[in-house]
C-alpha cells in the first residue's frame, strides 16, 4: 500500500535526482554539459562590487536568477553591459535560449529593450496587485 508521509527536502532532492538523471539518460542518452551550474558576473568600480547577475545554467539553457546594481550606479548602460557579458558566456557555452523572470515595477522595458521577449505574464505574482513577466532570448551562434 502506498502511503504519503512529510520527508526532509535534502533526502528527497537527492532521490529525486536520480530518478530524473535515469529519465536523461534513457531519452536523450549521455548529456555530457554541466546542469545546475551558478555562474555570477560581478561589475565593479575599481574594487568595490557595485552589482552584478546570477544566472543558472540547466542543459542547453540559462536563467538569469538576479540582476541588480547599486542605486548610484543605474542609467549608466551598466545593466545592457551585464546582460551582454551573460549572452556572451552563453554563446560560448552553446547555450540556445535564456530565460528570466521580472516583476511590473523592475524591468520589463529594459529586458524588451534588450530583445527578451515576453511568454507568459501572471497577475497577482508574488502578491496582490504585483504582475510577474517571463522573458526569452534564443541566442544565434
Amino acid at each position: 500500500m502506498i502511503k504519503f508521509a512529510s520527508v526532509k527536502p535534502t533526502e528527497l532532492n537527492a532521490y529525486l535526482g536520480t530518478l530524473f538523471a535515469q529519465q536523461l539518460a534513457e531519452q536523450v542518452g549521455d548529456y555530457s554539459r554541466a546542469v545546475g551550474e551558478v555562474i555570477g558576473i560581478g561589475a565593479f568600480d575599481r574594487d568595490k562590487l557595485i552589482g552584478g547577475l546570477l544566472m543558472t545554467r540547466r542543459y542547453d539553457h540559462l536563467y538569469i536568477n538576479r540582476l541588480a546594481l547599486a542605486s548610484t550606479y543605474r542609467h549608466q548602460r551598466l545593466g545592457t553591459q551585464l546582460i551582454t557579458a551573460a549572452e556572451a558566456w552563453a554563446r560560448d557555452h552553446q547555450i540556445i535560449n535564456i530565460t528570466l523572470s521580472t516583476r511590473d515595477y523592475q524591468a520589463v522595458g529594459f529586458y524588451q529593450k534588450c530583445g527578451y521577449q515576453v511568454y507568459g505574464q501572471i497577475a497577482d505574482l508574488p502578491f496582490a496587485g504585483v504582475t510577474t513577466f517571463y522573458f526569452v532570448k534564443r541566442l544565434n551562434w
